[in-house]
């Protein structure tokens, strides 16, 4: 089953075995942009599911920033932060970290100083360095008219410096420049909105270089090819996780015709649009739907019974289900 009806499968060839370790920039710099028009076009199709899919993309992402901040929580673990916290109630840092990342795959608009300091606090960070000027400077970076890769890493490079004090640099600040990379990735393609994908090959052994095999950061020599390698194999999976899904939703669709329950079209449309969610937590979501507790307790089961949804955590309480 095709993703969508209008994108199209990257090229084979893109996906064939090679040296991604001895790859020059010039080739690295061809298979991003194959890998990146493959996504582009199942971006711009815009399937029902593209909700979802933006939302499991945000939680790959989450999962490899833990993973480079020395905490690597699973992925049940920041669906849990997110999910079982109360509207307004602090996340800690596990779920600001998702929060962060879901707030790239759900954003629209203009990139500003109000953004760039809600992204910082995400992520923990601070600077005396006035964000309204950074923001500037990322923006101009983005109406450069450079090809979107090479944009994307400029701002990366320019973002991280407002935290970059002369010592080590933060790896929350690294976070920042993989979020701000793919936001001026998306704006020069003319995305609706980001998918994160950088950050989720950080630790992949191309981007690794010298005799101790130490991970490059930001900026660094051989940073730059890396990260156009890192676009291909991102967009590549981004790609297959999205084909996956679409198969899951035809799934759900399907059987959406056998479902009974007053509501249960507006569980659906909702288990389209995010990764997880939590049965009574939907009910404050859509207010008037005239379902207990109970009775959303029940869709649920149907639906896992009906092989259109997985519970997603094995829990017997505080349950999540999913497509």
């Amino acid at each position: 089953m095709p993703v969508s009806s209008a994108a199209s499968s990257p090229a084979p060839w893109v996906r064939a075995p090679r040296d991604l370790t001895g790859m020059d920039e010039a080739e690295a710099a061809f298979l991003a942009g194959a890998a990146l028009q493959a996504l582009d076009g199942l971006i711009r199709d815009e399937p029902d599911w593209s909700g979802i899919w933006r939302s499991r993309m945000a939680l790959k992402a989450a999962s490899a920033s833990s993973s480079l901040l020395g905490r690597p929580e699973e992925e049940a673990a920041l669906r849990d932060a997110v999910c079982l916290t109360r509207p307004g109630s602090d996340p800690g840092p596990v779920g600001r970290n998702l929060l962060a990342w879901r707030r790239l795959a759900r954003h629209s608009g203009t990139f500003d100083k109000e953004l760039l300091n809600s992204i910082a606090e995400f992520f923990g960070l601070k600077t005396n360095q006035d964000l309204a000027d950074i923001a500037d400077h990322i923006r101009a970076l983005m109406q450069a008219g450079k090809p979107a890769p090479f944009a994307a890493m400029e701002a990366a490079e320019y973002a991280v410096k407002a935290f970059d004090d002369g010592k080590a640099l933060p790896i929350s600040a690294e976070l920042l420049g993989f979020w701000v990379a793919d936001l001026a990735l998306a704006d020069r393609l003319k995305w609706p909105r980001p998918v994160p994908l950088l950050v989720t090959q950080a630790q992949k052994p191309f981007f690794r270089a010298g005799p101790n095999r130490r991970r490059l950061r930001i900026g660094e020599e051989g940073w730059r090819r890396a990260c156009l390698i890192a676009y291909t194999q991102a967009a590549l999976e981004a790609y297959d996780i999205a084909a996956d899904i679409a198969r899951r939703a035809e799934r759900l669709k399907a059987v959406a015709p056998k479902l009974r329950a007053k509501g249960s079209a507006r569980i659906v449309e909702a288990l389209l649009q995010d990764d997880a969610l939590l049965p009574s937590a939907c009910i404050d979501a859509f207010p008037g739907q005239a379902m207990t507790d109970r009775a959303l307790r029940r869709l649920f089961e149907r639906l896992v019974s009906l092989e259109a949804v997985r519970e997603l955590t094995g829990r017997t309480t505080f349950r999540l289900y999913g497509l």
